[in-house]
């Protein structure tokens, strides 16, 4: 029993990793068409959907991170943890999955708690779409090998809906992580430090 629990947490997270590098992929895809617009234009509005969108990805890598550490079992884990407890009180408390406004009055900034979860929520809506495809082709000709392999993405299916009904802290705790790891990454990066964060982005 043990054993099987472990191998459903480490498939948890390997699941929770890839919906997050998906995410940071298509996130850095819709910066570099901003960058070229603001490039091309230099209007204020491009401007500032460049930087929105550099915050969501530097709070994407760093719960990529932290992901990795858990999967890992990093030993700093407990430290951050009571520094998280300490600084999620003065979090200030949004709804789950809202927004804060941004200054301009026109970009909302997302919540880091809604950033992760609409990441989840795409790689739940991808499952669905190959499940569908897989399951049309069943339909039409059935073999063994597509029966399993749609059990197995229905098992998958299964458990990112599950990551994102119950798989992530409650969001001031979330939020403090984020943003912690993120002034950490940030000052690894000033002193030339090797950055932990998948290499999916450039920055």
């Amino acid at each position: 029993m043990g054993s099987q629990t472990e191998t459903d947490r480490w498939r948890q997270q390997e699941l929770a990793l890839t919906a997050v590098e998906h995410r940071l992929q298509a996130l850095g895809e819709y910066l570099a068409v901003y960058r070229a617009s603001y490039a091309s234009s230099g209007e204020g509005r491009h401007y500032a959907r460049v930087r929105m969108l550099r915050k969501d990805i530097g709070r994407l890598r760093a719960w990529w991170w932290y992901l990795q550490a858990t999967r890992r079992g990093a030993s700093w884990l407990p430290l951050l943890h009571r520094v998280v407890g300490l600084l999620a009180v003065f979090v200030s408390p949004v709804r789950r999955g809202g927004r804060r406004r941004h200054s301009s009055g026109m970009l909302r900034h997302l919540t880091s708690h809604s950033l992760i979860e609409r990441a989840y929520a795409a790689l739940e809506d991808d499952l669905q779409g190959q499940l569908l495809t897989l399951r049309l082709a069943q339909y039409q000709r059935p073999t063994d090998s597509r029966s399993r392999e749609i059990n197995r993405l229905q098992r998958q299916l299964e458990e990112v809906a599950g990551l994102r009904s119950s798989g992530l802290p409650e969001p001031r705790r979330l939020t403090a992580i984020c943003h912690l790891l993120h002034r950490i990454m940030t000052v690894r990066q000033w002193l030339g430090l090797q950055l932990p964060l998948a290499n999916l982005v450039d920055r």
